[in-house]
């Protein structure tokens, strides 16, 4: 009965220890989340936050328009290159300027992609809803790059 009564004892006091550290592990992983969730309330709340986002809206329309620049010039080029050969069928055409018929509309794709790509990182940034402002209660600076970029149909 000795023996009994002291594995008890041991698995008592071993029940209570293994509590202590589980609620000490616990605590501290609350703690934790509360003190970084602060930190990141802290961040956002600042003038440098909200600055950051305004230069990353700014470069990120100007890398827009420039893309956009770039696909309007190369379908002109594309355009204008098909105007040349317009009596002939394509086939009929010479060899290197289907090539460069071929690398004009590569070259288009390409631009495409990087406009799509930079219109849903654009969009993703703009939708987040640490970003978004009431309607009204934009900075003036920011609300000409406020917007909504369509993504192009690829060619």
């Amino acid at each position: 009965m000795a023996i009994d009564d002291d594995i008890r004892g041991l698995a008592i006091a071993g029940a209570i220890c293994a509590g202590i550290v589980g609620a000490s592990i616990g605590g501290g992983l609350i703690y934790r989340q509360c003190v970084s969730g602060t930190e990141q309330t802290r961040r956002i709340a600042t003038p440098d936050y909200a600055l950051e986002n305004y230069r990353w809206f700014k470069g990120q329309s100007a890398r827009l328009d420039q893309v956009k620049a770039q696909i309007d010039s190369t379908e002109g080029e594309i355009t204008a290159y098909r105007q040349d050969f317009k009596d002939l069928p394509r086939a009929d055409w010479p060899f290197d300027a289907r090539e460069e018929l071929a690398r004009k509309e590569s070259v288009l794709r390409g631009y495409v992609s990087q406009f799509n790509m930079l219109a849903g990182q654009y969009n993703e940034r703009s939708s987040d809803l640490t970003r978004q402002w009431a309607k009204g209660s934009e900075p003036e600076e920011l609300q000409p790059f406020l917007k909504e970029y369509t993504l192009l149909p690829t060619p």
